[in-house]
């Protein structure tokens, strides 16, 4: 048998899942010749660690869990990239749209970056979108009201999703805390968000999800929309090919920015 340690197994495992997804116990038993008691001592342990997911006969990938943090935490965070997110996003309005931004720091991008000559018609429950629009010229901009949110400066609850039902936009974007690019699946770390956007989504005609490439590969606790042909996807060049291509396979046209140099 062969004598790789617990480490080097582990690591072809976590390498083979995120390649192809999911395996199976006779599959790494020939692969890494060991007995099958090893390979289910090693997903056990790998499962905890929450690597992965064990199913019946093997293992599937399990992209690695975010968590809600505050909105001065994520506003610190790959700000170099969500500005370059805003203005490639900008591109996909025409003059007089009406348009909902939704919670998040890379939303809050979008709207700082939105020019005041296409005289906006904005929705939102993202307050400080609100508050940096409200002293600009060319926008009209309505807030949906609700219960403030614990972690950030958004409104959610009954009251937002009873507003957000009662308006239609011609385009609504979106922020993501993760996108799983296997499961084509974009999450917010909170339920109230994701719930406020699923809304939203029957309310609008084009959806953008604007998400910086930290994001990809991830999974949150609250699932907001499964990437297809009426969304827009707009990351950054962090992302790999791999992630890109697969994320391009259900249907979205995933836009990526330059950002490296």
């Amino acid at each position: 048998m062969n004598d790789t340690s617990n480490t080097d197994r582990r690591d072809l495992i976590r390498k083979w899942l995120s390649e192809e997804g999911s395996l199976r116990v006779g599959d790494l038993v020939d692969r890494l010749k060991v007995t099958s008691m090893t390979v289910r001592r090693d997903l056990a342990a790998m499962e905890e660690e929450g690597v992965l997911v064990r199913t019946h006969g093997g293992a599937a990938y399990q992209a690695p869990m975010v968590r809600d943090l505050s909105f001065s935490e994520k506003d610190a965070l790959q700000a170099r990239e969500k500005s370059a997110i805003a203005r490639e996003a900008i591109k996909l309005l025409h003059p007089g749209a009406s348009l909902f931004i939704d919670t998040g720091t890379t939303a809050l991008h979008f709207a700082r970056a939105l020019p005041k000559t296409m005289n906006l018609r904005v929705f939102t429950n993202n307050l400080r979108v609100a508050m940096d629009l409200f002293s600009r010229e060319g926008f009209e901009v309505n807030v949906f009201g609700g219960t403030l949110a614990q972690h950030s400066p958004d409104l959610v609850g009954e009251t937002a999703l009873t507003r957000a039902q009662e308006f239609r936009v011609d385009i609504a974007f979106f922020g993501a805390d993760a996108i799983d690019p296997r499961r084509g699946e974009v999450y917010a770390a909170n339920i109230p968000t994701a719930n406020l956007d699923k809304t939203v989504q029957r309310q609008a005609e084009k959806l953008v999800v604007l998400a910086d490439s930290t994001k990809i590969g991830k999974h949150s606790v609250a699932l907001v929309a499964r990437l297809n042909e009426r969304i827009v996807l707009v990351t950054d060049d962090g992302a790999s090919a791999r992630d890109i291509a697969n994320l391009r396979k259900f249907g979205a046209e995933v836009r990526v920015v330059k950002t490296q140099v």
